[in-house]
């Protein structure tokens, strides 16, 4: 039986993606390098095919996605990106793989993790290229929901529907202190033990609630003294002396940018680790290339030491 001819283009797809992302005609066109009315004539096309209306054009204030704009927008990126992988596998019959990847980081990994993984990935595979998203957690997650990041690097904090989590790594908290604070002699430390001190907040949506449930243990939540939602900053308070901090991601070094330093010690308690691992979403078919970087992922997250 004969299928329904297909009468849109992919360069009308193109235009939709770009239109969304600017939600202006003049920006798109620039971006496209082609003119205005170009666009604005494929898109009343693409509308019409479709038979739904994609944009609210304003007058005066450019464009908003309608809900069968915001609904169909996924679907477009992905059928892009699988066209894109068509043409690079005809390609690599000849030759390696190559194309660009959307990564995305949560922020306060992004410094320690993904330099490593991208230069070890790309020393094997040199074609592919990366554009890197380092943000917190909701905005990662809706990344992958509406198709604009291909693979997450996370924990999992909060994981919504539509998204698969592989958990790679468990990672148990672990408090840091001033070098010469008068805990730092001691192998283990308990929660109790830190609740009359400085409390030094890594102020991250989700981590901040993590970090600060552990000591419902003992009865009170701390309440921060200081502030930041930069690891490298919350690590230097520490070492400056303004009090201690609660991370999880394992450190390789315990000096600081500006050359102070700060000692680890774990917990006496028994504290809820997160979870490291790779996050996608589970209504678009990654490419193949995406598929060789997570499993790469998979590989070199599982053999980092953990102390």
């Amino acid at each position: 039986m004969e299928g329904h001819s297909v009468r849109y283009s992919l360069r009308q797809l193109r235009y939709f993606v770009v239109t969304a992302e600017t939600l202006s005609f003049t920006a798109a066109a620039k971006r496209l390098h082609i003119s205005q009315p170009s666009i604005s004539t494929a898109l009343a096309d693409l509308e019409d095919l479709f038979g739904v209306q994609l944009f609210i054009r304003h007058h005066a204030s450019g464009l908003s996605l309608t809900q069968s704009g915001r609904d169909l927008l996924g679907h477009a990126r992905n059928l892009l990106k699988n066209a894109e992988e068509l043409q690079l596998t005809a390609r690599e019959l000849d030759g390696g793989m190559s194309g660009t990847i959307s990564l995305g980081c949560m922020v306060s990994l992004a410094p320690p993790l993904l330099p490593g993984i991208i230069s070890r990935f790309v020393q094997d595979h040199p074609s592919i290229t990366f554009r890197t998203t380092e943000a917190h957690q909701d905005t990662l997650l809706s990344g992958l929901v509406d198709g604009s990041l291909d693979i997450a690097l996370t924990y999992s904090l909060d994981i919504i529907e539509g998204i698969s989590f592989t958990p790679l790594l468990s990672l148990p908290p672990y408090a840091i202190l001033p070098s010469m604070h008068k805990l730092a002699r001691a192998r283990r430390i308990s929660l109790a033990d830190l609740l009359p001190e400085p409390y030094v907040m890594l102020d991250l949506p989700h981590s901040r609630e993590y970090f600060s449930a552990l000591f419902d243990a003992v009865g009170s939540r701390p309440v921060a003294a200081f502030r930041s939602s930069q690891p490298e900053v919350v690590r230097g308070m520490v070492a400056n002396g303004l009090g201690y901090s609660i991370l999880n991601f394992p450190l390789k070094s315990n000096l600081t940018v500006d050359g102070k330093d700060f000692v680890v010690k774990r917990f006496k308690e028994d504290v809820t680790a997160t979870t490291l691992g790779i996050a996608m979403s589970s209504a678009m078919k990654p490419r193949e290339v995406v598929k060789r970087f997570s499993t790469f992922c998979e590989t070199y997250i599982r053999r980092l030491h953990i102390e």
